[in-house]
């Protein structure tokens, strides 16, 4: 491996914390299928929307995981539900923004599953489990092409200053 590549973790260190974010992901969904849903059709439907909603679905999130909270997202129609990877770390978690449809204040559960960019969030949330997944599956494979890149940058950065100020970088982007 060449001076300029490096990575954050060690490759064990990276695929527990992918485990992890999946295990949490599926954490998340299951309190969304067995708990939001639920909750809104049985005791909420119909129901204004206010802090009760809030309460029960934080008293329920508190008994699957300490580290799990629901809040009220950036509009008045929107729930979201927090699991953080840590106890200490509060700006490390996973989460999901829920709709959460409203008929003149009142909760409206149909509406509210039977929105498209409900189903959009959903399947947008779901397909990030497949995403780590794939990093685990694939950690030494796109290690190389990590590698290639380093092995390419310093070739690059040997070419003389005058060239490489004559050649245009400004699409070239490492996210």
């Amino acid at each position: 491996m060449n001076n300029i590549i490096r990575t954050n973790k060690t490759k064990e260190e990276f695929i527990k914390e992918m485990e992890q974010r999946i295990e949490i992901r599926k954490t998340i969904m299951d309190f969304v299928d067995n708990v939001y849903f639920p909750m809104m059709a049985t005791k909420f439907d119909g129901k204004v929307n206010n802090a009760r909603f809030i309460n029960a679905l934080n008293e329920e999130a508190k008994k699957i995981n300490e580290r799990m909270y629901v809040k009220r997202g950036y509009s008045n129609d929107e729930i979201e539900i927090k699991l953080r990877l840590s106890q200490w770390n509060y700006n490390d978690y996973e989460s999901i923004l829920l709709k959460c449809k409203t008929n003149e204040g009142r909760i409206n559960y149909t509406a509210t599953i039977n929105d498209q960019q409900l189903m959009d969030w959903l399947e947008s949330f779901k397909s990030y489990i497949e995403e780590y997944q794939k990093c685990i599956d694939n950690y030494d494979e796109y290690m190389k092409v990590f590698v290639e890149l380093g092995n390419a940058l310093e070739k690059y950065n040997k070419l003389p200053h005058s060239f490489r100020g004559h050649l245009d970088k400004t699409w070239m982007r490492i996210y």
